[in-house]
């Protein structure tokens, strides 16, 4: 399944609603989230999510109310001396 990295404006939230927010997606049975990590100081949030396809990740986020800035499919992954292609 194709892999997304999404960035969402999370101002104003504090550390506790935040800690719901993401534990909310990664609960989801809608898609897969792999991981969540975000910046109360800098009222930010990076998600990375598998989806069939943009449009059902669009809907995903709107769904849970998650204001996107923007999203990117990966094409490549590189870590730990190794890339994987998606």
């Amino acid at each position: 399944m194709p892999l997304y990295v999404s960035a969402h404006t999370t101002a104003c939230l504090t550390k506790q609603a935040l800690k719901g927010l993401m534990t909310n997606l990664l609960e989801s049975d809608e898609l897969k989230v792999r991981r969540c990590v975000s910046s109360q100081i800098g009222g930010r949030m990076l998600t990375e999510i598998e989806a069939p396809d943009r449009p059902a990740l669009e809907k995903f986020f709107q769904a849970h109310f998650l204001n996107c800035e923007w999203i990117m499919r990966i094409d490549l992954d590189a870590r730990d001396g190794t890339v994987v292609e998606y």
